[in-house]
């Protein structure tokens, strides 16, 4: 692991980090600007304009999720980031069905490949999403670029962090629903519709707990309930909205086809398939600009 030097592109201090974070935001010590940190030393940084600060939310959030969210996703600039996540999704399909185990004599040893392989699709997907939300709330009309740092390595860095992250929001939403279980399992409750508002609460709370941990990336933020509670107070329509486009999202994942289902098919189903795999990404990175448009609308009544 090495360390790369460059300056700030505001007052050329000299900044250093490790070369895992390259491509990641970080900001300045000295004059607090928020920048790229380059893949390389004496690279330029490329600075991060944060959105601007006012007094009360900008209009025009529908708008700005349902028709200029098109030109964002659909424009040269965000293709790159558009052919990755096809072929994670195409890898998707046609891998997560397979049985991943060698037959030894009466012994059958199972490989971790299967795990491997959702690590990696998962990491970059979860990525990508990470990366859609933070660029959108910092006035980004486009998707963002792709950058790993060094490699396989800078690969497996960032899908680690990406997925950690992912999986603190998800622990801390779910967190009463585990504690009702645990309190319901040693009361000898055995109702399992009596847990089903704890994980409405989960579901409602998923996209406030993604925005801190993608935009602030400061999962100590989690912790702090008013954090959670302010933004949607203020602006609980649109983020009844925004919760909705998550939800929709998340059942068409769900519903999602694999080659499995397909197997036995003839080639134009598997292909209308994969189409269809696909497609479903769209609502995905939709729901994921509906995350950052709000940060970005209703920057007012976030407290970090």
């Amino acid at each position: 692991m090495t360390t790369i030097t460059f300056n700030c592109p505001s007052c050329g201090y000299l900044c250093a980090f490790k070369d895992v974070y390259a491509g990641r935001r970080a900001k300045c010590l000295r004059c607090n600007q928020v920048f790229v940190i380059p893949d390389s030393d004496g690279q330029k940084a490329k600075k991060v304009i944060p959105p601007k600060e006012y007094d009360e939310p900008l209009p025009g959030y529908y708008e700005a999720v349902l028709k200029n969210s098109w030109r964002a996703i659909f424009n040269f600039q965000s293709l790159p980031v558009l052919i990755f996540i096809v072929f994670l999704t195409v890898v998707k399909f046609y891998t997560f069905h397979m049985n991943y185990a060698i037959p030894f004599f009466s012994i059958v040893i199972y490989l971790p490949i299967g795990w491997i392989i959702a690590f990696f699709v998962y990491g970059g997907l979860f990525w990508c999403y990470a990366e859609i939300v933070c660029a959108t709330a910092f006035d980004v009309e486009a998707l963002p670029e792709i950058s790993f740092g060094e490699g396989i390595i800078g690969y497996i860095a960032t899908a680690f962090k990406t997925l950690y992250s992912f999986a603190m929001a998800l622990f801390i939403v779910l967190l009463p629903a585990i504690v009702f279980i645990y309190i319901f399992r040693v009361a000898g409750i055995h109702n399992k519709f009596a847990i089903i508002p704890f994980y409405v609460l989960a579901a409602f709370l998923f996209p406030m707990a993604l925005m801190i941990v993608t935009i602030s990336r400061d999962l100590m933020l989690l912790a702090r309930p008013v954090y959670f509670f302010t933004p949607i107070k203020k602006a609980f329509r649109h983020y009844l909205f925004l919760t909705a486009l998550f939800l929709f999202a998340l059942f068409l994942h769900d519903i999602s086809p694999i080659y499995k289902d397909v197997i036995n098919r003839n080639t134009g189903v598997i292909y209308a398939n994969i189409l269809a795999a696909i497609a479903i990404q769209i609502p995905a990175i939709v729901s994921m600009r509906a995350a950052g448009l709000f940060y970005r609308h209703f920057a007012c009544y976030f407290k970090w």
